[in-house]
């Protein structure tokens, strides 16, 4: 239960190392189930192999399912949620206002799983967590819309300007910029996920894994959530953008810039190429940790605790790994592009073991536990640059003043493709009954998602979004100017 809130509190943090929501829904949904060979006896969930299956929608599905279900229903939520409103903050203080708000209703719902008092109220952590996610994944889109303003608005930067510098030096100077600001970030983030899930870690071992520990834990997590964006918040600058128009449905406005985004593709083919090559990788990357986790926690019997310092293990490797590659970066000047394949060969190296070792033997594949540290540990020290990479080659490709709403078509990109993951994972599953024959989902969107990554020109997409912001802002001084005529 409370890998589900921490993991909203990593991903609030700018770090997304594992999405474990449906380790808490397969653990709630197991309790509520019934073997599968006889659903008139409850389940055992302390036995070494557990086969149960649970009550749901009047029919029996199994819970990992179940988990993968609501974790594809936690992606379409945050799709419509961010389309809906994600454009109202590229105006006036409204990104820095709705990031106060959202946060606040991602504590609330944290504090709601104090509802749940027995097993067959999981359905009620279906719900809470959905929304929960949500109010994180919107969140997401308001903070790291800041990256490239702060990159266009660094000292170094506007210094480099006023020397009279080439174009090419100033955005050499700016990428590393807004690098180093997301691997620092990242770090931070993860020194911040250690102490949450230490004290998590405590209250569990205290309480002896009870289910009020469990609550106490997600509780805790939302509180965190809130009482450090209450601090941060004095001293966030709003950086306001243009007012917003008045007289305008929120939700239709947001919808309507959305439409004129996409229908944008002629002027500006690269950042499209990026988030097509994102809508595929973001799937795969997402799709890959949720099966492991499954599988250690179905067939490998690991604890509520084993998992929990598995994370606290994971983000410290993720903190290792984002120092590491900055200064591997920094050493040969590597390109933001450069770093994102360099992840995606190194993920594509682990899948290819994932896939073809269980075609030889039946001693190694994630049979383990072992095998379960050591992949884990592998995904963490990879997974801050690579998502962080991803952010920064955002930034450096969309238009100065649509920062929010291009950063919202990339979680939408994100959170339209990941309910397929998990859901053909789940039918892979439902056919096969071995969810190792999942990983090649995620090995195929890799390969294919580098493929068209490749293909994209980088400062080619950094001419293109120059001029559509420029035309975008003679256009504005055209219409206000008429207007005024008038």
């Amino acid at each position: 239960m409370e890998l589900a809130q921490l993991e909203e509190k990593q991903q609030f943090q700018k770090v997304q190392p594992l999405k474990k929501s449906e380790l808490w829904a397969w653990d709630m949904a197991s309790k509520y189930g019934v073997e599968a060979s006889n659903h008139a006896i409850p389940c055992n969930t302390t036995a070494p192999v557990i086969r149960c299956v649970t009550p749901f929608l009047g029919t029996y599905v199994d819970p990992g399912a179940i988990s993968l279900y609501v974790s594809s229903l936690s992606s379409i939520l945050s799709f419509f949620t961010s389309l809906s409103i994600s454009a109202v903050a590229d105006h006036g203080s409204y990104k820095k206002s709705l990031l106060i708000v959202f946060s606040v209703l991602g504590c609330l719902f944290s504090m709601g799983f104090f509802i749940i008092q027995e097993p067959r109220l999981f359905w009620v952590g279906a719900i809470l967590s959905p929304l929960a996610w949500t109010c994180y994944n919107v969140c997401g889109v308001f903070s790291h819309s800041f990256l490239p303003i702060y990159g266009h608005a660094h000292p170094d930067v506007l210094a480099a300007q006023a020397r009279g510098e080439s174009l090419s030096v100033v955005r050499k100077i700016e990428e590393q910029i807004v690098n180093d600001l997301s691997a620092y970030s990242g770090a931070i983030a993860n020194i911040g996920s250690i102490i949450v899930h230490g004290v998590c870690i405590g209250v569990s071992l205290g309480m002896h894994e009870t289910s009020l520990s469990l609550q106490i834990a997600i509780a805790y997590t939302g509180v965190w959530w809130l009482m450090w964006i209450l601090i941060v918040a004095p001293w966030l600058d709003a950086r306001p953008g243009p007012p917003m128009p008045k007289g305008q449905n929120w939700v239709a406005y947001s919808w309507m810039k959305t439409y004129r985004t996409l229908v944008s593709f002629k002027q500006l083919p690269e950042i499209f190429k990026f988030m097509v090559a994102w809508f595929i990788l973001s799937d795969g990357i997402n799709t890959m940790p949720a099966i492991m986790f499954i599988i250690l926690y179905r067939e490998l019997s690991f604890t509520h605790v084993e998992s929990l310092i598995m994370s606290v293990l994971l983000s410290v490797m993720a903190c290792l790994g984002a120092y590491g590659f900055m200064y591997l970066r920094k050493v040969w000047s590597l390109t933001t592009k450069f770093m994102i394949i360099l992840c995606l060969s190194l993920y594509g190296i682990q899948m290819a073991y994932l896939v073809v070792v269980p075609y030889i033997t039946d001693k190694a594949g994630l049979r383990t536990s072992h095998e379960g540290w050591f992949h884990v540990l592998y995904y963490g020290i990879i997974v801050s640059t690579f998502y962080g990479s991803c952010r920064v080659m955002l930034s450096e490709l969309c238009p100065a003043g649509d920062e929010n709403e291009w950063f919202s078509l990339y979680l939408l990109a994100d959170k339209g493709s990941s309910w397929v993951g998990p859901f053909i994972t789940a039918a892979i599953f439902s056919l096969t009954g071995d969810y190792r024959r999942a990983f090649w989902f995620p090995l195929v969107l890799i390969l294919v998602g580098v493929l068209m990554l490749s293909r994209v020109d980088v400062d080619k997409g950094k001419d293109q979004a120059c001029n559509f912001a420029q035309a975008k802002e003679r256009e504005r001084h055209l219409a206000a100017t008429t207007h005024s005529l008038h």
